[in-house]
């Protein structure tokens, strides 16, 4: 089983912690808000190499490594109904831009992480995606959805 585990940080911070576990594939990515920290990523199917850090097992997809790409991350919650409603619909998207993964701890909470070349891009998407962003089949009043935009860098990998 793929599993994706996160990390955050100030820049410094992460960049110390990669430089001290070179002999993992880490991918540090840069935060555009301001108010993030950045974070760094592991892919791999072991168990998590960060203290504190959160897991999830990877339905579909894979990480492209491509510098100075926009990567958004939308974290969200679905009860058992609303899966049965997203899942479905994900699975027909067969978008290769987007990773979806499942919440190690917590079955109702998910994360997808969606690669962008530029932001305007992913705007038009979001706009006009049913998939995720128009929330038409979301009924449940415990919603809740959490989006933040980092950047890759030519050091990122």
């Amino acid at each position: 089983m793929k599993k994706l585990h996160l990390t955050f940080g100030s820049t410094p911070v992460i960049s110390q912690l990669r430089k001290r576990k070179k002999d993992l594939a880490l991918t540090q990515l840069y935060s555009l808000s301001g108010t993030e920290n950045d974070l760094l990523l592991d892919l791999s199917e072991t168990s998590s190499p960060f203290v504190g850090g959160i897991s999830f097992k990877i339905i579909s997809g894979s990480l492209l490594k491509k510098a100075n790409y926009y990567f958004v991350f939308s974290y969200f919650t679905l009860n058992s109904d609303e899966q049965k409603v997203f899942l479905p619909l994900f699975e027909r998207s067969k978008a290769d831009n987007i990773i979806l993964a499942r919440s190690l701890k917590h079955d109702f909470n998910f994360l997808l992480i969606s690669l962008w070349s530029n932001q305007e891009d992913f705007f038009h998407w979001s706009n006009s995606a049913p998939l995720f962003f128009s929330q038409n089949y979301l009924k449940n009043p415990q919603y809740q959805a959490h989006t933040t935009l980092y950047q890759s860098r030519p050091d990122s990998f």
